[in-house]
């Protein structure tokens, strides 16, 4: 890759934005924890990739990309199915859920930010964009400008994370607005949401199997 440093800082950044507002498992999970516990939870869960893909950068640039296929229609099924899970639980939750008690009760961080961790390892994208795309670029910039490569990737995840953490305060402001029965309804369209996702994820990786 040729150009300047910045020219990495910005298509680093224009990349993680794009994968920052993308729908998908993460971004889901972001909304509903700010929608159930606020904007500390839904920013914890935003910054989640900054902890899980230390796994996935350092797997997928190692291997170059070169995981079987199956291996990878694995992951994706049991990120589906964990989705599901979420999705069912969340809409169970929503029965009884109640602003005022959720509110009280926000829930402990640090399991918070193991369930997003560990939905965002489960999850195939983060995967597929190293293996496919990010790792190989990463390389060819990191090899012709030190300086660009670690523009590119800082920025990468700088717009990745914050524009999660944007659509995390923005949901949790707007809870404040709904009443106990529409926070219900709210809810049960995130879990509806959750499920739908994890069982399209899930069913589309087992046919690729």
């Amino acid at each position: 890759m040729s150009g300047h440093w910045w020219d990495a800082l910005v298509l680093g950044a224009t990349l993680g934005l794009t994968a920052g507002v993308s729908p998908g498992p993460l971004l889901f999970w972001t909304i509903t924890s700010a929608l159930r516990s606020g904007a500390r939870a839904g920013i914890v869960v935003a910054c989640a990739p900054l902890v899980s893909d230390i796994v996935v950068v350092a797997t997928t640039v190692f291997l170059l990309g070169q995981l079987p296929a199956d291996v990878l229609a694995l992951v994706g099924v049991v990120g589906g199915v964990f989705m599901v899970w979420l999705g069912v639980r969340t809409w169970l939750d929503a029965r009884t859920a109640s602003l005022r008690t959720d509110a009280d009760r926000p829930g402990p961080l640090g399991r918070t930010l193991r369930t997003a961790v560990l939905i965002n390892l489960v999850s195939p994208h983060p995967w597929v964009a190293w293996a496919t795309a990010l790792g190989p670029l990463t390389i060819a910039t990191w090899r012709t400008d030190h300086v660009g490569g670690g523009a590119l990737v800082a920025a990468f995840y700088a717009m990745l994370v914050g524009a999660k953490i944007v659509v995390a305060l923005l949901v949790a402001r707007g809870r404040h607005r709904l009443t106990d029965h529409g926070y219900r309804i709210t809810l049960r369209v995130s879990g509806v949401l959750l499920l739908a996702a994890g069982a399209v994820l899930a069913t589309q990786f087992a046919l690729a199997a």
